[in-house]
């Protein structure tokens, strides 16, 4: 397995839109006309939504200078202050905004993923880079991967992936060149592909259920929802829990590297956020091995996010080997039948939810990653219109689309974190999700909803509060800004 290291001949440097025969300093980008809102449902109050016009616009450069700003030069940071390396599902996001504006650029921001893969075919969650600005809370030393894996890497990475986004990202890039570029990106980026979507299996799905597990909430995207916080709440070290019992957890507020740039209301709890880097040195002790982590009793979840997204992802790997004119590998293309199958059952308890690969127990809280199985694609038609009626009712949406939490859940938090935010990379998901199945008026009305969001908020933020549309966590978030441009540059 070799990783793509030299991703200089596709657009490493800072992104461009060039307009042939129009001189630099008066180039420019101007979006395909916005489609108006749709009209208000029977029984639902009509309200003015800004998704069109100089608001727009307006938005529309500010997200443009969000990714120039965050440019590391052939990769995007999500935020320069809080996450000043690559983050893989964010490149990807990164990478479909990007399209629309420099194709070139956003297929290097996905070939730049590839330099931190892992020889056994592992793309981790972050790529360290050289950082500007404070440390990050979460450095190599705290990995240690270079130490710890007998085949590590040739750069600096995190022990542990994220929702495997990549697939979609290159079908997406890849749909936005011209034929003959579109080959040599396809062929380019498939070994690497390939390697991660048969690492996922090897490693996450040995028992050939179809349903890969997560072994870190960093993992599901979704770091402190209440399934995963539950998950990891006694391997919590001694100390955290002796100060978490003794309700001193300003203690603990005191010592964490994470809150400089935003409140720490804002983020994940102090208490939560040590157990995280406790269980990161567990995953490090038995070096990173899939069959150790589970026999130390460390989590094994089958994030129903996580599953979703590789269910989407493995149809998007087909459809890129095809247009390569090159066939996939008969072990991988029956395991993804084997979760395509699998993921269909999801709804058999009710609503989607995380499951426990050791005992087979669906955890109890709901979270917005049940959605996702409207992006997944497969479900039947019938249950599909459930799930979408259950997205779109006052227990879950408000103005702006879903919150991370349902309203009436004990643990909701509208500022904090993955406690009731609105996060519009997972609106983007469900937007595509709402389409594909046909429901092209709910897809409409969650799209017009972010597309307001960030244009009244006047900064693309890492999330929003479903309340009142405040933003919080990370300011001038690059994911965020790819998402907008991709809702108003796709319509």
């Amino acid at each position: 397995m070799t990783t793509t290291e030299d991703t200089s001949s596709l657009g490493t440097g800072p992104f461009r839109a060039v307009q042939k025969g129009v001189p630099s300093e008066r180039r420019g980008i101007t979006p395909p006309a916005i489609t108006p809102p749709a009209q208000a449902r029977p029984g639902h109050r009509a309200e003015t939504r800004e998704t069109a016009g100089p608001g727009v616009e307006t938005a529309r450069a500010r997200a443009l200078d969000v990714l120039r700003a965050n440019d590391g030069g052939g990769f995007t940071r999500p935020s320069a202050r809080l996450y000043p390396h690559q983050w893989l599902w964010d490149s990807c996001f990164v990478a479909i905004g990007l399209r629309h504006v420099d194709v070139e650029r956003a297929a290097g921001e996905v070939l730049s993923l590839f330099v931190g893969q892992w020889p056994s075919g592992m793309l981790p969650h972050i790529r360290f880079c050289p950082a500007i600005g404070e440390p990050y809370h979460a450095d190599p030393g705290l990995w240690g991967v270079r130490d710890a894996v007998e085949a590590p890497p040739v750069v600096e990475t995190s022990g542990v992936t994220q929702p495997p986004l990549v697939a979609e990202a290159v079908a997406r890039v890849g749909a936005a060149m011209p034929a003959r570029r579109r080959l040599a990106f396809y062929r380019r980026v498939l070994p690497g592909l390939v390697a991660y979507h048969e690492w996922l299996y090897r490693e996450r799905d040995p028992e050939n259920t179809g349903l890969v597990s997560v072994v870190h909430p960093w993992e599901s995207g979704m770091d402190d929802t209440p399934p995963w916080s539950d998950a990891v709440r006694d391997l919590a070290p001694a100390k955290v829990r002796a100060v978490r019992d003794a309700g001193d957890l300003d203690v603990l507020e005191g010592l964490r590297r994470d809150n400089k740039a935003v409140p720490a209301q804002e983020r994940i709890a102090a208490d939560e956020l040590f157990t995280l880097y406790e269980l990161t040195g567990r995953l490090r002790a038995v070096r990173y091995r899939f069959d150790e982590l589970r026999a130390a009793g460390l989590p094994s979840i089958r994030d129903v996010g996580f599953n979703a997204v590789l269910v989407r992802a493995n149809r998007q790997l087909e459809t890129v080997a095809a247009d390569a004119g090159l066939e996939l590998p008969t072990g991988l293309l029956r395991a993804m039948r084997t979760t395509r199958d699998a993921f269909r059952n999801v709804l058999a308890g009710g609503f989607p939810r995380h499951q426990d690969a050791r005992t087979g127990r669906l955890l109890p809280d709901e979270t917005v990653a049940g959605f996702l199985a409207l992006y997944a694609g497969v479900l039947p038609p019938e249950q599909a219109g459930r799930l979408a009626g259950q997205l779109f009712d006052a227990r879950w949406t408000g103005r702006y689309g879903p919150a991370s939490l349902p309203f009436d859940a004990p643990a909701f938090d509208p500022g904090r974190y993955w406690r009731g935010p609105v996060w519009p990379m997972v609106n983007w998901l469900l937007v595509d999700g709402l389409r594909r199945s046909g429901r092209v008026a709910e897809a409409r009305r969650l799209r017009d909803e972010t597309v307001e969001l960030v244009v009244r908020s006047g900064r693309t933020y890492e999330y929003y509060s479903p309340v009142d549309g405040g933003g919080h966590g990370a300011p001038d978030f690059a994911p965020t800004a790819a998402v907008f441009l991709d809702m108003i540059y796709a319509e």
